[in-house]
């Protein structure tokens, strides 16, 4: 029985599209068409599609100049993810701290934002290739109300990551692996630089804690993305479920405000302890210790400023979301805001760049001041050393006479010796 398509090609058209299906029969075992609940991930991961006709459907429409096109983009998402580390957010500046700390990588920091470009730019470089793999040749409902075999037609244009499975694991598990992990990375900053300045322990027991929380919601993340099996991904029809993903998506936001909530904590624990360490930073002679105690409460004081404007409308975003779609059943709505958590994600990493050369531009100015100090005190000595010389010499007439006498006497032998 011929489908919708192929009963619109005439004899010519309808014979052409066979021989087309026929040569590409060897790919036919990449497509899940039957028995779909009882595949193995294996098989799921390297599927192209739930409908090998749909993807001789699309080979048919194609004609020389689209080929041409395609093979063009995929050169170009090669050459795009290889370039993705220089389009980083953070690439320059940290390009810019190396230069200061001239590139000495035994340095804490220069470790901590090493290994910070080095993760997260794997996760860029990764969602990139993502983009090699823009076509799942899957079934979609012609009516939302009939979900049955009755009622389908092909989709094959990806729109989101999650509706090719590879791609899913390749940009969503690993690559959000390693976004993730670049993050935790540089979420230890703020604590080892406060344990370099706070040595007791059931002070910074606080900092402590709140790192491990921040650093576990974001682990949870993790493991959320890789409990989700991609063999949940299209239904017994092949048809994208939406539903499954919709219950993937309410968590992941939780979690996200989780995170948010759990970043501010650590900032406010830090802030407690270089408060109640005041004393012992106000009497240190170290200026390091005064410097790094007043950039965090400054970053404190921002962070908290933008945590105060954005967290009451993300928590009512969130919560929205949820009544809506468990309460009144309204499961298509789009209430994400990933633009927003990824600039108050990205605004602690800006901070640590602006302490940092903060840091670097107030020991360079206090370093001048020394030398000039130096400079100063010994072109005073050496005044003064001067001075005392010259006073030295003029208060011994006594040796000055002797020198004159044996000059007088030498002068006499030698006229004598002359005559």
């Amino acid at each position: 029985m011929r489908t919708l398509f192929e009963s619109q090609l005439n004899a010519d058209q309808y014979q052409a599209y066979q021989q087309l299906y026929n040569d590409n029969l060897r790919y036919k075992k990449y497509f899940i068409e039957e028995n779909r609940g009882q595949r193995t991930i294996m098989e799921w991961l390297f599927s192209r599609g739930t409908n090998y006709t749909c993807y001789i459907q699309y080979l048919y429409s194609l004609n020389e100049e689209q080929k041409i096109e395609n093979t063009i983009d995929k050169i170009k998402t090669v050459v795009y993810a290889i370039h993705k580390p220089f389009q980083f957010t953070f690439f320059y500046w940290t390009i810019l701290i190396f230069v200061l700390y001239k590139f000495n990588f035994k340095n804490k920091v220069l470790k901590i934002i090493s290994a910070h470009l080095l993760f997260r730019s794997l996760g860029d470089i990764l969602d990139k290739f993502g983009d090699l793999y823009p076509r799942y040749f899957s079934n979609k409902y012609t009516d939302q109300l009939m979900h049955d075999s009755n009622h389908i037609e092909c989709s094959y244009e990806v729109t989101s990551p999650e509706h090719y499975p590879f791609r899913w694991f390749l940009t969503r598990q690993i690559g959000c692996t390693f976004w993730l992990m670049g993050e935790i990375v540089a979420d230890w900053y703020s604590l080892i630089r406060t344990r370099e300045i706070v040595k007791s322990k059931k002070t910074i027991w606080y900092v402590y804690a709140t790192c491990g929380l921040f650093n576990f919601s974001k682990i949870a993340l993790i493991f959320h993305h890789w409990f989700f099996f991609i063999t949940k991904i299209y239904d017994e029809n092949g048809v994208y479920n939406n539903e499954e993903f919709g219950k993937f998506y309410n968590v992941y936001w939780v979690m996200q405000l989780i995170i948010i909530y759990a970043s501010l904590f650590y900032d406010i624990s830090v802030y407690y302890v270089l408060k109640k360490y005041s004393f012992q930073i106000s009497i240190s002679g170290v200026s390091f210790v005064k410097k790094f105690k007043t950039y965090s409460t400054y970053r404190i004081y921002v962070t908290a400023l933008v945590s105060a404007i954005f967290l009451p409308m993300i928590s009512l975003t969130i919560f929205a979301r949820l009544y809506y779609y468990y309460v009144l059943k309204l499961k298509n709505l789009d209430f994400s805001f990933e633009e927003i958590k990824i600039s108050i994600t990205n605004l602690q990493y800006f901070i640590i760049f602006i302490d940092q050369i903060l840091l670097s531009y107030s020991n360079e100015n206090s370093d001048s001041s020394k030398k000039s100090n130096k400079s100063n005190k010994s072109n005073n000595s050496t005044s003064s050393y001067s001075k005392n010389s010259l006073t030295k010499k003029i208060r011994s007439p006594n040796e000055n006479n002797s020198i004159k006498t044996l000059i007088n006497n030498q002068m006499i032998t030698l006229i004598n010796h002359i005559n």
